[in-house]
């Protein structure tokens, strides 16, 4: 089973505080598998709408895919990119890019891995207080 190799990142932070996280995935890594992994990945509570979106930017999101779907079904992509939108109201908006390096299954790697972790979580309820 091949491997991919996904560069996860939200780069529309007003702060301009890189965050990315480069993750492997088997290629058959539904959609939704994909949510639960960046809610834990970004420390959010997983307590709103989501939806994924293969457009040309994040402005006008509107070809919605389904969380069924599984990434071997999505790529390779062609002059769009894959966005995750989570939250409706406060639009978190990332994006997922695949690297184009091929790489096998290694049997003895339980995926989804973290391979590269950059930046400060954004906070989701930045005036929250507990």
């Amino acid at each position: 089973m091949e491997i991919y190799i996904l560069t996860i990142s939200f780069p529309y932070d007003e702060d301009n505080i890189p965050w990315v996280k480069i993750i492997e995935v088997k290629e058959d890594f539904r959609l939704f598998e994909l949510h639960e992994y960046i809610q834990n990945l970004v420390e959010f509570d997983n307590d709103h709408l989501f939806e994924f979106y293969v457009d040309k930017t994040p402005r006008n999101l509107k070809n919605a895919v389904s969380e069924g779907m599984r990434l071997n079904e999505i790529y390779p992509i062609t002059g769009c990119k894959l966005y995750y939108l989570f939250d409706f109201g406060d639009s978190w908006i990332f994006q997922i890019k695949k690297s184009r390096k091929k790489r096998n299954e290694n049997k003895n790697t339980i995926y989804p891995v973290l391979l590269e972790s950059t930046g400060i979580n954004p906070e989701q309820y930045t005036d929250y207080e507990e």
